[in-house]
């Protein structure tokens, strides 16, 4: 019996965005690289949840878990919103992704959008948004 459906969701959710042409140019990875990022960058981050047995003796386990997803636009200038708004487009994205096929390969029975969180940063020279998008992801082992 497989331990959790995680790394194969994670997997099957980087290729799908991966092959989406509008995603073109934007860094897409399924951890955090170990050079620098990109300008746009769609990236896993952590997953925690849990696991339960519905019946004694049952063969199978129903897992829940999140699985945040980071989100990052920097753009040239003090112009934030332009950023903000890319970041909400990127997020549109990820969310057509699922809705396009909610077991993402069927590595799942679910995954859905469930929450964001939106993180405006500044230097003298740049804007920045950072969005942690969180997915709700539910299957069976």
């Amino acid at each position: 019996m497989a331990t959790s459906t995680a790394t194969a969701f994670r997997a099957a959710l980087i290729s799908a965005l991966q092959g989406r042409s509008s995603l073109t140019g934007v860094q897409i990875g399924y951890g955090m690289p170990a050079g620098s990022l990109l300008r746009e960058h769609m990236l896993l981050g952590a997953v925690g949840g849990n696991q339960e047995f519905r019946a004694i003796g049952a063969q199978h386990k129903f897992e829940e878990y999140e699985q945040t997803v980071h989100i990052g636009v920097i753009r040239e200038g003090q112009q934030q919103q332009t950023c903000d708004e890319r970041a909400f487009t990127l997020m549109a994205e990820l969310e057509d992704t699922l809705m396009d096929d909610l077991t993402v390969g069927n590595t799942v029975m679910t995954a859905e959008l469930s929450g964001f969180n939106l993180e405006p940063l500044a230097s003298e020279t740049t804007r920045e948004a950072r969005l942690t998008v969180t997915v709700t992801v539910k299957a069976r082992i």
